[in-house]
């Protein structure tokens, strides 16, 4: 299982790649990835909290409702909607990559969230 520190040197690796792209000049082309690494900062962030408690959700979401995203809708409900909007916008850049379409103002609120998920986790830490 992954320590909490282990997740925050992933999670702030993450925010430097993310960084990146959203400053290169064709950062609209790179909208899929930047909504993926926006929401892997987000689960980071999470796993971060969740192993400091000894939880290691393998997967995220399951029949057991014993997944992160469970974990998350269940115990940290305040941030939940930006959570579960940043996972399902994930799925799609990720799966839907050839149509995937998301405008700019899109991709800065889902950054945004992911800011604001880590800047709640880290009032739990």
């Amino acid at each position: 299982m992954p320590t909490k520190q282990e997740h925050i040197d992933k999670q702030n690796r993450t925010q430097i790649t993310l960084r990146y792209l959203r400053q290169s000049q064709n950062s609209s082309q790179h909208a899929d990835w930047i909504v993926t690494l926006a929401f892997y900062k987000a689960l980071h962030a999470v796993d971060s909290y969740l192993a400091t408690l000894g939880i290691d959700p393998k997967v995220h979401t399951n029949k057991q409702n014993t997944g992160r995203n469970e974990y998350v809708q269940n115990h940290l409900g305040g941030i939940y909607p930006q959570y579960s909007a940043l996972y399902w916008a994930s799925r799609r850049a990720r799966y839907n990559a050839y149509t995937y379409q998301a405008n700019s103002q899109d991709v800065t609120k889902l950054v945004n969230y992911s800011l604001s998920i880590e800047q709640h986790i880290n009032t739990l830490l």
